[in-house]
């Protein structure tokens, strides 16, 4: 019974072990901003948003969009591709809404 119980508290001590060194694993650390900017321009080109918003700036994690899109639904799927990037503390969402 002693070595059963002795047995489980290694397995529980091991597990949390395990489990805490892959916290670092889990967190990326932030891009800088060049790689902000390579990252939200590929979210932007997924969307099918290249050549009318426009990444015009990144300093300290605020991206910038600028340009016109077609639809607010457009506005609103090009700030979520710059804010969901790793690093992005803010975006100034510039862009206007045309044809």
């Amino acid at each position: 019974m002693k070595t059963s119980a002795s047995m489980m508290a290694l397995a529980l001590v091991l597990s949390l072990a395990v489990s805490c060194s892959n916290l670092n694993k889990m967190t990326p650390a932030p891009l800088d901003n060049k790689a902000i900017q390579a990252e939200v321009e590929k979210n932007l080109a997924a969307d099918g948003l290249t050549g009318v918003v426009h990444v015009s700036e990144v300093h300290e994690g605020v991206v910038t969009l600028t340009g016109t899109v077609h639809s607010s639904g457009d506005r609103q799927r090009a700030y979520d591709d710059a804010a969901k990037v790793n690093g992005v503390k803010r975006v100034v969402n510039e862009l206007k809404v045309g044809s």
